[in-house]
């Protein structure tokens, strides 16, 4: 049986080897997520807006190996590999196709926006299930907007990980009229792709 100590926050007994004091809350040990590059939104953004937003895809090339290392169960680990291949085949038919035929183009570009969300979705399971395992806090994430702004929500998440985890934050509230707001985005564009692809036909 591990010895039995008062937490240093509010003298609650707890056991010595505790990560988080069951009366107050407080966590022992720092949260991070090791070895997870370009973590800081803001220079994110930058060097996205520099290179066109291929920097988001890059993102999750130069991170793979830390992601994967976060990853509790080769099912997990499976499923990352094949977004991962998705992700690289998409890319070269994307950058194949930028300056040779725009319908191409959209096609490649929607589906790369598909992968973003599953890739932001799948990464983010494995840093909640990495937290559950080490720290013994399960982080919220928010499902609207995975959807509307993937992996520039994703970098957000890791940038406040710390706070997220140390507060146990609700970041999410499921009576939130972000539903409404999504399902009226999502047919708006859409409306847009519809439009631009009747013009694309008559001009053509």
């Amino acid at each position: 049986m591990a010895e039995q100590i008062n937490c240093p926050f509010c003298g609650n007994i707890i056991e010595s080897d505790a990560l988080r004091c069951e009366n107050c809350g407080s966590l022992f040990k720092e949260p991070e997520l090791p070895n997870i590059k370009f973590n800081e939104l803001g220079p994110f953004l930058a060097i996205d807006i520099l290179t066109l937003g291929f920097f988001s895809t890059i993102w999750f090339f130069i991170n793979g190996k830390a992601i994967n290392k976060l990853t509790p169960s080769g099912k997990d680990k499976l499923k990352l590999q094949w977004l991962f291949l998705l992700l690289a085949v998409n890319g070269g038919f994307y950058l194949f196709f930028f300056y040779k035929h725009p319908t191409y183009l959209l096609i490649f570009a929607i589906l790369q926006c598909f992968i973003y969300i599953a890739l932001t979705y799948r990464v983010l399971r494995i840093i909640q299930k990495y937290t559950e395992n080490t720290y013994g806090t399960f982080v919220e994430s928010n499902p609207y907007y995975i959807v509307l702004f993937n992996i520039f929500y994703l970098i957000h998440f890791i940038d406040t990980y710390k706070n997220r985890v140390q507060n146990l934050h609700v970041h999410f509230d499921w009576k939130s009229p972000q539903g409404i707001i999504l399902i009226l985005l999502i047919l708006i564009i859409i409306f847009i792709l519809r439009f631009y692809n009747e013009m694309y036909l008559l001009l053509h």
